[in-house]
C-alpha cells in the first residue's frame, strides 16, 4: 500500500511542472490569518493642501489559492488572491500622487484598480487613521477597471508565523489521499481536452 502511495506521489509530481492540483495548501492556510487593507469600492478620494488619499477598509484576510494550477491552459487565473474573512474596523487612508488624483478626477480619465494599488505598495507607507484637518471629498469621474484579486495594497505577515503541526499533518493528507491523484489524472487528460480548448479558443477568438 505505501509503495503504491509512494508511486502515485512520485508521478503526479513528475507530471506536475506545469498543471497540479494544491488544495493542501488552502488546507495549511486555513490555519493562518492576515491583517490587512482593501481599496473601497466606489472609491473615495480625498485632498488637504497637496496631500492625496483614498480610503480602506482594515480586513482579516486569508490567502487563497486556486484549487487547479495549470499555467498553459488557465495562464489567468493561477495567482493566488487574498479573501475576506473579517471585517477590521473604520476605514484609513492610503497616500497617492497628485498625478493620480489628477486623472481620478476627469471625466476622460481611465484607470486600472491593479496599478492604483501598485502606486499605494510603491509608496510604503502605512494608512493613516484619521484624514488631516481640513481634508476634503473629491469626486472620481475617471473610468476605472476593476480587476479580481488585486485589490489589497498592504498585508501584514501571518498569524501565525509558524504553521502548526496538525495543519503540515491534514496538508500532508491532502496532498497524498486527493491532490496527487487528481492531478495524476488531470495531466492524463490534457491530451484529450487539449483540441477542444484550442478549439474553443480559436472560435472565441474569432
Amino acid at each position: 500500500m505505501k509503495k503504491a502511495v509512494s508511486c502515485l506521489v512520485l508521478a503526479a509530481l513528475a507530471l506536475s511542472s506545469c498543471a497540479y492540483v494544491q488544495t493542501h495548501k488552502n488546507v495549511v492556510e486555513a490555519f493562518h490569518t492576515h491583517h490587512g487593507y482593501r481599496v473601497e469600492q466606489p472609491l473615495r478620494l480625498y485632498s488637504t493642501g497637496n496631500a492625496w488619499y483614498l480610503a480602506v477598509q482594515p480586513e482579516k484576510l486569508r490567502l487563497h489559492y486556486p484549487v487547479l494550477h495549470d499555467s498553459i491552459f488557465l495562464d489567468k487565473v493561477n495567482s493566488p488572491e487574498y479573501r475576506t474573512i473579517g471585517q477590521g474596523g473604520a476605514p484609513r487612508f492610503y497616500r497617492v500622487s497628485a498625478g493620480t488624483a489628477h486623472v481620478l478626477q476627469r471625466s476622460d480619465g481611465y484607470y486600472t484598480l491593479a496599478s492604483l494599488v501598485e502606486e499605494m505598495r510603491s509608496i510604503n507607507t502605512e494608512p493613516v487613521e484619521k484624514l488631516p484637518a481640513g481634508a476634503s471629498p473629491r469626486p472620481i469621474l475617471a473610468h476605472m477597471e476593476i480587476e479580481q484579486g488585486i485589490n489589497v495594497p498592504s498585508v501584514s505577515a501571518r498569524t501565525p508565523e509558524k504553521t502548526p503541526l496538525a495543519a503540515k499533518i491534514l496538508g500532508g493528507l491532502d496532498f497524498v489521499l486527493v491532490d496527487a491523484p487528481l492531478t495524476l489524472a488531470y495531466n492524463i487528460a490534457i491530451p484529450v481536452m487539449a483540441p477542444f480548448v484550442f478549439f474553443h479558443d480559436f472560435l472565441k477568438d474569432d
